[in-house]
């Protein structure tokens, strides 16, 4: 029976090769972004979801609050050195803590050069939290020892060729010989933590002889995990614990004007869900897989309603056989199955053509979104899990309503030519063509929306000028006293197309010392804010197009002010309780963060250093090229290749030996925006398969409507009726659907862009005109569909139409 139904199902489907190709393309392209979304969200659900703890570990934060308020002011990933330490040996909820540090101070030696390589420092029981295999060594004793190294298997083949690793000595930062204990597995893609090694945080203790567990409360810059034993209540470990900071150093934490409490995050959520920042990894977005996945959904809901009105629009083709089934004894759950059974196979043959789109577009989704998907990642049982529960849905969704339908037209009406699908037919249809327009406005209206805020953020004056500022990184080279800034610099300046050399730490997309304490001198320590400390020199502003509104920049003439003057933002000035910046210049600034602290001679007109999803933060520059790692160069050369390699001359006959590394200003402050790029091209490729797919559906109601009308528009004819009077009859009702889907539409739109918009400091307008053009569109379209269609039924003969009546 059911090789029967197959076998008549392949028939009919040949027979309506028109019907069968659209449906198969709009399905095919329903399920290939199906696949597609669906590798991307269990992807993204999968982060740090391999560690058999991970239930029960939970990343240690900071919330950071104003000590008059109490209100929470900035949450950050990292704690003051003593807080590990603290929670392991007074709170029995605890079974282990980890704690890591950066490492990017010491770098790993390599044919006589530093290199660039992610590598932190991490105690003794990470590998009680986390399972990162190991391929030589033991997780027990790895990471035990002072001068010890954990490194994975690709830095175990770049240092040490195919050889063993294990008891190697490696040298770091020029002078320091480490013992290699293990070697890991490479770190997998679905982890938040992405490191290259891991050197012993007793190493990090002899190195830094500042470094205790005693004290540095003020010292921000260590992350911790706990692993809770099984069975603990956390919410009660949680708030018995928040108050750490306050159980310790609350006197000290009142000459910084603040209160810190500690905040728990579960492993699971950190790269999703987290507001803290991730220093050591990627960082996902819950809204942004939501988002993904709506339009996903909606696509595959648009094909599934094409599929549905196509098969009715041709239920007049199929209702005599139906009849003559019904006839000859066929039930109605038999007709049922036969309807389901077409349905099966054209899912399955989409399915086909979806995983051929799908081989040939992997490389363009996974640019699309900075992925490395690979067609293996179809064959994982989750997938095939998940791919398997998407078709049945389809093709229950997309065929039992046909199957319903078709099966339930009584036999004696039909083989007398009588065709009545019923009002609540007509009225469903109308609605699935009407809820397409909504879904396919609402996504070209987001789509504008997106692209309308990418263009805000262009175009906006951020406040500084990037063009043509080749930026050098001298970060990787031994010490100031080997950089000979000034010597550089000079060299620089030499050359015809150099207009501006600065010497810095920090440059827009590059901040500098986030998160330092600062408060004006006659203010109390209550009104200490936080600031970002920039080490700048006397060219600065001028190679970046800062603009100063009160007082003066930094001289050779005024060595004085050298060593402790300071320039600020006007959002300091406003911060740090001034009431202008010409109020500001001669008032000190005090740190007990040490950073900065000195007195204002000078406030430039505010930039946005961190993009515009960002407000603009309190910041201080000092002369102090002892802390700069950048030189920034203005040029004016149209031939950036021939510029360049001049660059690259004067730098062998400096720093002979050591990679020379460049970015561009401007490309790399971009890259802040690279996410709501991404974003953008998802929504116009989907928003635009969306349109084609409605075009596509409500070409099939208008046929079917034209079929079911044959007899009326004949009439209507031979009564007088003109051309253009059918076609307005036809039209119109069209026309309103599109009206009301738009209605519909536009307030969750409107609703859902202004969520979005949320997360952006600087937000463009939503203007009216990013409504009124998705609308016109979608009128124009319907009326050209409708009219072609409509157009033809009215030309027709109405003899032919009424010759047996």
């Amino acid at each position: 029976m059911l090789a029967n139904y197959l076998k008549i199902a392949i028939r009919t489907l040949l027979k309506f090769r028109e019907y069968t190709a659209i449906n198969l393309l709009g399905l095919g392209f329903g399920i290939a972004t199906g696949i597609f979304i669906l590798l991307y969200v269990t992807d993204e659900l999968s982060f740090d979801r391999f560690h058999h703890n991970a239930d029960r570990v939970y990343r240690v934060g900071t919330d950071i609050a104003d000590m008059k308020t109490g209100a929470i002011t900035a949450t950050i990933e990292t704690n003051g050195w003593p807080v590990g330490m603290l929670l392991r040996e007074e709170y029995p909820e605890v079974e282990a803590v980890a704690y890591i540090r950066n490492g990017a101070m010491f770098p790993p030696m390599f044919n006589g050069k530093r290199q660039e390589e992610r590598i932190f420092f991490a105690s003794a029981d990470l590998f009680k939290l986390f399972d990162f295999p190991f391929r030589e060594g033991s997780p027990d004793m790895a990471l035990a020892q002072p001068n010890s190294v954990v490194i994975t298997e690709t830095m175990a083949k770049k240092y040490f060729g195919g050889q063993p690793a294990l008891n190697k000595i490696m040298e770091f930062a020029d002078t320091l010989a480490f013992r290699v204990t293990g070697v890991l597995k490479d770190v997998p893609p679905q982890s938040h933590m992405q490191f290259d090694m891991l050197v012993s945080f007793d190493t990090y203790r002899t190195l830094d002889r500042d470094f205790t567990y005693d004290d540095g409360w003020g010292n921000l810059n260590v992350r911790n995990y706990v692993l809770l034993k099984e069975g603990v209540n956390k919410e009660a470990f949680f708030a018995k614990a928040r108050n750490l900071y306050l159980d310790h150093v609350q006197a000290e934490l009142g000459k910084y004007g603040m209160y810190l409490y500690l905040g728990f995050e579960p492993l699971k959520d950190v790269y999703l869900k987290s507001t803290r920042g991730n220093g050591m990894g990627p960082s996902g977005s819950m809204d942004r897989v939501y988002l993904v996945s709506g339009i996903a959904l909606f696509v595959i809901l648009l094909a599934c309603i094409n599929f549905i009105n196509l098969t009715t629009a041709r239920s007049t083709y199929r209702a005599r056989e139906v009849g003559l089934r019904k006839v000859v004894g066929s039930s109605r759950a038999a007709l049922v199955r036969q309807f389901l059974s077409e349905s099966l196979i054209m899912v399955v043959a989409s399915l086909a053509l979806a995983l051929v789109w799908v081989a040939l577009f992997a490389p363009t989704f996974n640019d699309l979104m900075g992925k490395n998907y690979g067609l293996a990642a179809l064959l994982q049982p989750h997938f095939i899990g998940g791919m398997v529960v998407l078709l049945v849905a389809i093709t229950v969704l997309s065929g039992y309503y046909p199957a319903i339908v078709l099966s339930g037209l009584k036999p004696a009406e039909v083989l007398k030519g009588k065709l009545h699908t019923g009002t609540r037919g007509a009225h469903l249809r109308r609605a699935l063509v009407a809820f397409q327009f909504m879904i396919s406005t609402g996504l070209i209206v987001f789509t504008l929306v997106i692209d309308r805020q990418l263009r805000f953020m262009k175009d906006r004056d951020l406040g500084f000028n990037g063009d043509q500022v080749l930026v050098v990184n001298v970060s990787k080279l031994p010490s100031i006293e080997f950089i000979k800034p000034a010597g550089f610099k000079n060299a620089l300046k030499g050359l015809s197309d150099v207009d501006k050399v600065t010497f810095t730490n920090a440059l827009p997309g590059k901040p500098g010392w986030v998160g330092q304490w600062a408060r004006a001198e006659e203010k109390p320590a209550d009104e200490t804010i936080g600031m970002e400390y920039m080490s700048i020199d006397e060219d600065y502003l001028e190679t970046l197009g800062l603009k100063l509104v009160a007082g003066h920049n930094f001289d050779e003439l005024r060595p004085s002010e050298q060593e402790d003057g300071l320039i600020i933002n006007e959002t300091a000035v406003h911060a740090l309780g001034w009431d202008s910046p010409a109020g500001a210049i001669g008032k000190k600034i005090s740190s007990p963060s040490q950073y900065p602290a000195g007195t204002v001679i000078g406030v430039v007109k505010d930039y946005n250093e961190f993009g515009l999803q960002k407000e603009v933060y309190p910041m201080a520059m000092d002369y102090a090229p002892r802390f700069s790692t950048y030189f920034a160069i203005k040029y004016n050369a149209s031939n950036t290749e021939s510029l360049l390699e001049n660059i690259s001359a004067l730098w062998k006959d400096f720093y002979e030996g050591y990679d020379f590394e460049y970015f561009f200003l401007d490309e790399n402050f971009a890259k802040q925006y690279r996410s709501e790029q991404r974003l953008s091209r998802v929504f116009n490729i989907f928003s635009t398969g969306s349109i084609l797919i409605a075009v596509i559906g409500l070409f099939g109601l208008v046929s079917f409507m034209v079929t079911t009308r044959t007899k009326e528009i004949g009439v209507r004819k031979v009564l007088g009726a003109s051309t253009f009077g059918v076609l307005r009859l036809l039209t119109r009702e069209f026309v309103w659907l599109v009206l009301i889907a738009n209605a519909i539409a536009f307030p969750v739109v409107w609703y859902t862009a202004h969520w979005w918009l949320e997360g952006f400091a600087y937000r463009a307008p939503l203007g009216w005109m990013l409504f009124a053009i998705p609308l016109m569109a979608a009128l124009a379209i319907t009326v050209l569909t409708v009219g072609i269609q409509a157009l033809k039924a009215a030309m027709a003969d109405p003899v032919k139409s009424l010759r047996y009546e």
